[in-house]
């Protein structure tokens, strides 16, 4: 019986894991996702106001790359030091800066078990 059960258990393993749902959802999450973010720079107030756009807009960047990971990929984790590839690029325009970034979001720990 035991002969038996090992092959069945490894069929359905094997099954599970090239199911049409298992692959469905991770389409943009295996390539990478894009967002940005945009900063003005301050200067149009009375008073003039200082702050440093450039870490301002790619805060917001990648504040949008977190949200659109949650919303697409469910299986993977909205945590950026965990992404891969990642990439920023910023640069400025006549009012502030525009800031792009890239990445490949991590897999949760735990979601090889759903």
């Amino acid at each position: 019986m035991k002969a038996l059960a090992t092959p069945c258990l490894v069929a359905v393993l094997a099954m599970l894991a090239t199911s049409p749902e298992a692959s469905a959802y991770s389409g943009p999450c295996e390539i990478g996702l894009r967002a940005t973010g945009r900063m003005s720079n301050g200067l149009n107030f009375d008073p003039p106001r200082h702050y440093d756009t450039m870490k301002a807009a790619r805060s917001r960047a990648i504040a949008a790359w977190r949200q659109k990971v949650a919303v697409r990929c469910p299986h993977h984790s909205t945590f950026w030091w965990r992404a891969h590839g990642k990439r920023v690029d910023c640069e400025g325009y006549a009012g502030g800066v525009n800031c792009e970034v890239a990445a490949t979001p991590a897999r949760k720990l735990f979601s090889l078990l759903y």
